[in-house]
């Protein structure tokens, strides 16, 4: 295995693999609240289940009871679920017990009819039919391991709603452990099955969406519903969780370089080295979010220099001179450049937006109040114009 080239992880396997990542920092975390080291923010926990579930949606057309071709009403699906996880996230208890129940629905009835189909005699005879009895033992297993947890998550959620009495810290931190092994050994069964039967990934196809746009579009949702949030809490109407914010940045660069090899502005190849780093991204954005007001002067270092880079980066890369190719471009003429003036436009003021944003997270108090929620709302209605702009300029090829 060299470390520059492509992993070749599929994209599902990938998703398993950070969720597993966020499980068993969740157990470690748990082990340490009973030990009394640690704070732990509940609320964290299930905006962040809801994030990955709503990213798992919109990039491989994952949803509870299987998995299906990505689609507009799947895409728009996941958005909501994603904003909904941002909003638990971001505010202490605004939702109520809506997270809860809807990550109970997501793992207990999805997982119980996913293990129903898992264990049906036709599932196991298509296994079968391309892969060794040893292998399709195992993934079986695998595969049935994790729902089961998941149901026993599903119940020990509902426990904590109607008779949380019952419930220790010590058994969720088990279960969280047990959970994430099972993810890590169902990922590992799975990729072998990828290499040996590509067709079996699922399709990432989106109509006028790419895994990078859908990606993109992230960060923009991100501060729209922080921006829109923050009106309230600056009226002094609503609590804020500061670490918890900063956090799902940080898992949402995780993600984007796992699943679409980018970071904001930059791109790489999806190598290990690349990798690793999008793991270590997610697993100290969830800590972030799951342990309240550890790490955040880290967090804010880190986003303020990283978002900064990254605005002065997209600059470079719009009036930089670009290789001659062997056969030029033909330049674009009526609406077409109308287009194309918009597209830079619209890029350019993600720029300003962009080094606006991390300057305010280095300088305190350099963007104040109402301000920077105003700030923030329209850096995220940038983005969603600019990743539309940009998906109509890939679909007349007049961008690469």
């Amino acid at each position: 295995m060299k470390i520059l080239e492509e992993t070749g992880i599929s994209l599902e396997v990938t998703h398993l693999l950070a969720i597993g990542l966020i499980m068993l920092a969740l157990s470690t975390v748990l082990f340490s609240v009973v030990a009394g080291a640690l704070p732990y923010y509940e609320d964290g926990v299930y905006g962040l289940l809801l994030i990955m579930f709503g990213l798992q949606l919109q990039t491989i057309g994952k949803t509870p009871i299987g998995s299906v071709k990505r689609s507009w009403p799947g895409l728009i699906s996941g958005v909501v679920i994603t904003a909904i996880g941002f909003a638990t996230c971001f505010i202490p208890g605004v939702l109520g017990d809506i997270p809860k129940v809807l990550v109970m629905i997501i793992f207990g009835a999805g997982s119980s009819l996913l293990l129903l189909q898992l264990l049906s005699a036709d599932e196991v005879r298509r296994f079968r039919k391309t892969l060794d009895d040893g292998v399709v033992t195992r993934l079986t297993v695998s595969g049935a391991a994790v729902y089961i947890l998941e149901i026993l998550i599903a119940v020990l959620i509902a426990a904590q709603i109607y008779r949380p009495f019952l419930i220790s810290t010590e058994i969720l931190a088990v279960v969280a452990l047990l959970f994430g092994i099972a993810l890590f050994y169902l990922a590992s069964m799975l990729q072998k099955v990828h290499r040996l039967h590509s067709e079996s990934e699922i399709s990432t196809n989106t109509p006028g969406a790419s895994l990078y746009t859908i990606m993109g579009m992230q960060f923009g949702l991100y501060m729209l519903v922080l921006g829109c949030l923050l009106v309230p809490v600056n009226l002094g109407l609503l609590p804020y969780a500061t670490s918890a914010m900063h956090g799902a940045l940080v898992v949402l660069l995780g993600v984007q370089a796992l699943v679409s090899g980018t970071m904001m502005s930059f791109a790489f190849t999806r190598n290990w080295i690349f990798f690793l780093v999008g793991m270590v991204l997610v697993a100290v954005g969830a800590f972030a979010i799951i342990v309240p007001d550890t790490i955040v002067e880290f967090l804010i270092l880190f986003i303020g220099v990283f978002v900064i880079l990254g605005g002065l980066h997209l600059l470079y890369t719009l009036f930089w001179p670009k290789p001659k190719s062997a056969e030029p471009a033909p330049k674009p003429k009526g609406k077409d450049l109308l287009l194309m003036i918009l597209l830079l436009a619209l890029a350019l003021l993600t720029v300003a937006m962009m080094i606006t944003f991390g300057l305010s997270m280095l300088f305190k108090d350099l963007i104040q109040g109402l301000i920077i929620a105003v700030v923030l709302i329209c850096f995220g209605l940038s983005q969603f114009a600019l990743f539309y702009v940009q998906s109509l300029a890939e679909k007349k090829h007049l961008i690469g």
